[in-house]
């Protein structure tokens, strides 16, 4: 008997299988594809094997500065696209363990609802079983006449390439395509950025974001931004790697009644419940951010709550980040939005060019930009940019998790020298 059934096995997949587990729960999960879902397979796990080959080319590139002598550097684009594939089947072979060692039953087949609380998968019936819906989002890719006859390409794409294209014309400026934008000017490749929006990462602190923009400026890559508009003719390809969207095939949700918005995601409340009692939901397929940690902890909130416990999704404490060199890492509110919610806010800064462990790795560009409520002592944002962005902000993330008061945070003793010093620097500055 199966007391939750999860459909995709994707981090919120696995998140709510493993979840389940650990609450005594039987459960079987169902995969029509390789175990792991996008993230494994097709997006954050060989994207960041890729930036892993140019961040260590940045390495070499600069190792004089530091006084190691290197040859001339390139890279090997078999080699690296090897690398990728042996990180892949690595991250997919830890999926398939995790899943073996809980005792999870999986159905490679394809789940479809022939009924309100009626799942069929391999030719079995589950009914009146609590379901958490976990099946990703797929890229969606418009193809414009106005390309020339060049294809748009999307994140898979970009990955199967045989090699770097000469010129690259990247349309959008979220996070993938900033990524991809940074990766392929690294290899050499004249890389242009257009995008209807004023700005990169809109989404993100204007001041942090700002500044990205400003050193890929400096490293040659080129923004079309607002209403300048693009000149295509030099591109050999165009990418878009922004354009997803929720993965809802074979479902047929018309015969649950489960409501999906105009984008196409699942609606879920807090407790990452459906339109449906007893239909959960959790990452891609309930829309943006795009975020495997966020897939992950709606994967735990929604098994939880399918098992008759009481847990709550958090967006504001999901920590995000963007694969740039220098990296990008968030968490909370921006300075913008804290303040257009009526908060009082203060903002803390803490420099690179002033931590004694950027200087010394020879990396002292970025910021750490804390927002606070000066009144309640409530941390509501953290943004940086620099070298260990995504590990520093994990210090914030924790904080603001354990609702911590700014003071407490900044009486936490750090290393010296050591970049989590920024945090004492950002609070003291406040």
């Amino acid at each position: 008997m199966t007391d939750l059934l999860v459909v995709g096995s994707g981090p919120g997949g696995v998140g709510a299988a493993l979840t389940a587990v650990r609450l005594g729960a039987r459960v079987t999960l169902v995969e029509r594809s390789g175990l792991g879902g996008t993230c494994v397979h097709a997006g954050c796990i060989p994207s960041g094997a890729l930036h892993r080959t140019v961040t260590v080319l940045d390495e070499v590139l600069g190792a004089s500065r530091v006084g190691v002598e290197v040859g001339a550097a390139r890279v090997n684009w078999d080699r690296m696209q090897a690398w990728s594939g042996s990180v892949v089947q690595s991250a997919a072979r830890l999926t398939r363990v995790s899943l073996e060692a809980a005792r999870i039953e999986v159905l490679a087949a394809t789940a479809r609802f022939t009924g309100p609380r009626s799942v069929q998968a391999a030719g079995r019936l589950f009914e009146s079983t609590p379901v958490v819906l976990a099946t990703g989002a797929m890229t969606m890719l418009h193809q414009p006449a106005s390309n020339g006859g060049r294809r748009v390409l999307g994140n898979e794409d970009a990955m199967a390439l045989a090699g770097a294209p000469d010129r690259l014309l990247v349309s959008g400026a979220a996070r993938f395509s900033i990524e991809w934008a940074d990766f392929f000017n690294h290899l050499g490749t004249t890389v242009t950025v257009s995008a209807p929006d004023e700005r990169i990462l809109p989404e993100e602190d204007a001041d942090i974001a700002g500044l990205l923009q400003l050193l890929l400026e400096e490293r040659g890559i080129r923004f079309l931004l607002g209403s300048a508009g693009v000149d295509e003719t030099d591109a050999d390809a165009v990418l878009a790697a922004d354009e997803r969207a929720p993965n809802l095939t074979d479902l047929d949700l018309d015969a649950t009644g489960v409501m999906t918005a105009a984008g196409g995601e699942i609606g879920i409340d807090a407790r990452c419940q459906t339109s449906v009692p007893g239909i959960y939901a959790a990452g891609d397929v309930t829309g943006p951010p795009w975020l495997s940690n966020r897939a992950r902890a709606q994967g735990v909130v929604a098994a939880t709550n399918a098992l008759g416990g009481s847990a709550r999704f958090r967006p504001e404490r999901i920590p995000r980040s963007v694969n740039t060199h220098p990296e990008l890492a968030a968490v909370g509110l921006t300075e913008a939005r804290a303040a257009a919610g009526g908060s009082q806010v203060a903002v803390g800064i803490g420099e690179m060019v002033t931590s004694l462990r950027g200087i010394t790795r020879g990396e002292a560009t970025g910021a750490l930009k804390l927002v606070v409520d000066p009144e309640f002592g409530e941390i509501l944002g953290g943004h940086m940019i620099g070298a260990g962005a995504t590990e520093v902000i994990a210090q914030v993330a924790a904080a603001m998790e354990l609702e911590a008061d700014y003071h407490e945070l900044g009486r936490v003793q750090h290393l010296h020298p050591s970049l989590a010093e920024l945090v004492t620097d950002a609070i003291a500055s406040i």
